[in-house]
């Protein structure tokens, strides 16, 4: 073996800079923060927020409404209407929290919309509404770029409330033909006490001028009792005739009573059914805000173990600096 031997040279620089230093810290820090399940589910979920605006818990799908997946087997299938109830969900996270959430608000009354309630905290905002259908695709295109997509999480569901209509065209055809009905039973009582009193007047007028005959005649004991018959049947006649008119009165207050019992049936149908064109004409939603850190939007910029790749790469760029700048061990 020769003295002059070459001796292999060791990677390792003769001094390491504390950049490199601080970039391999951040490097192994960034990693452990992404590996936390928390810091990473926080990162990336939206927040649930309760009545007064204020989280309460993490869970996917927040703020999302599930309708009935099963359909009503009383409608047909072949009634392929749709009447159909919107609820939007928007979850947005900024910098500036109550700014946004103040803009949000003024966006909802500009499309004529109505707020049901409001919250807003420096960490925390909560916009409860009420917004026409008709200015629905608008309001969402603008209020949708309020944020950047990556800030913006949106759930929307709708439920076709056919399955109502239906319901409610069938209580309306019962009411028309229950209103129909008393009308008809109306009338019916109508012609029978009209004509009950026509005979009845028929026969008193026939007994009136029977007796006016009578009376004219020379009253002997045979005419007299003619006329005593007479005038009973008369006054059996105006009898007849007052019991009549006294049960007409009576079936007629009942009949005007089913009559307005069948309208205000009818009428609240109808109430109903406009109630339901209301509400499929409105839009339920909920805007959410939250408070976002630098952290957070960096790893909504760059997600996934980037973040620490990126350090990583850094501090083995600054790592062979230093070995060309410093030379190895």
């Amino acid at each position: 073996m020769t003295d002059n031997q070459a001796v292999p040279q060791s990677l390792w620089p003769r001094h390491v800079s504390w950049l490199t230093i601080i970039f391999a810290l951040l490097a192994i820090i960034s990693f452990i923060a992404i590996s936390s399940p928390d810091v990473r589910r926080y990162a990336v979920l939206p927040m649930e927020t309760g009545v007064s605006g204020v989280p309460t818990q993490e869970k996917a799908g927040s703020n999302i409404y599930y309708p009935n997946p099963y359909p009503n087997p009383n409608v047909p299938v072949n009634d392929t209407r749709e009447f159909l109830k919107v609820y939007y969900s928007a979850f947005m996270r900024t910098r500036d929290v109550q700014g946004l959430t103040r803009r949000v608000e003024t966006t909802i009354r500009g499309y004529g919309g109505r707020i049901d309630q409001e919250s807003s905290s420096p960490q925390y905002g909560y916009v409860n509404f009420a917004l026409p259908q008709s200015k629905y695709d608008a309001f969402r295109t603008e209020l949708e770029g309020f944020v950047d997509s990556r800030f913006l999480t949106v759930n929307i569901s709708s439920q076709n409330l056919l399955s109502q209509k239906v319901s409610i065209e069938e209580q309306q055809k019962q009411a028309d033909a229950a209103l129909s009905d008393y009308k008809a039973a109306r009338q019916k009582i109508v012609n029978a006490h009209a004509s009950a009193v026509q005979a009845l007047q028929s026969k008193i007028d026939a007994d009136l001028k029977q007796l006016a005959t009578l009376r004219a005649e020379i009253q002997t004991p045979q005419i007299l009792a003619q006329i005593q018959a007479v005038s009973d049947e008369l006054s059996s006649l105006k009898n007849q005739l007052a019991n009549e008119n006294a049960s007409y009165a009576a079936q007629l207050k009942n009949a005007d009573q089913n009559i307005k019992y069948g309208e205000d049936w009818k009428k609240a149908v109808e109430t109903q059914d406009q109630a339901l064109l209301d509400n499929v004409a409105t839009v339920a939603g909920t805007v959410s805000l939250r408070w976002i850190s630098l952290w957070e939007t960096a790893l909504l910029y760059l997600p996934g173990y980037w973040i620490p790749f990126i350090f990583a790469a850094l501090a083995f760029l600054s790592f062979l600096r230093d070995r060309r700048r410093f030379g190895t061990v």
